[in-house]
């Protein structure tokens, strides 16, 4: 009985942490050489893994930026809702 009753426990946190890692996050990232800051939402992975940003303008000139990312909340951040 004490052995199914630790199973179960570690199943259950096992499935916790699964679960836990495979939500969308939200990263803050500076652009590196200038005060751009860019927020950008992830479905999985770390933001630390984010290095470069790629898009395109209203003239469809595509640029990319060197980034530094993390998950953690700006001060700003405490100021707006989304």
């Amino acid at each position: 009985m004490r052995k199914k009753t630790i199973f179960c426990v570690i199943a259950l946190a096992l499935l916790a942490t699964a679960v836990g890692c495979s939500k969308a996050k939200t990263c803050r990232c500076s652009v590196r050489g200038t005060s751009h800051v860019r927020i950008v939402k992830i479905d999985k992975g770390e933001c630390v893994s984010l290095k470069v940003f790629e898009g395109h303008d209203a003239l469809d000139s595509i640029w990319a930026d060197s980034l530094l990312c993390t998950d953690y909340e700006f001060h700003i951040d405490s100021m707006f809702e989304e």
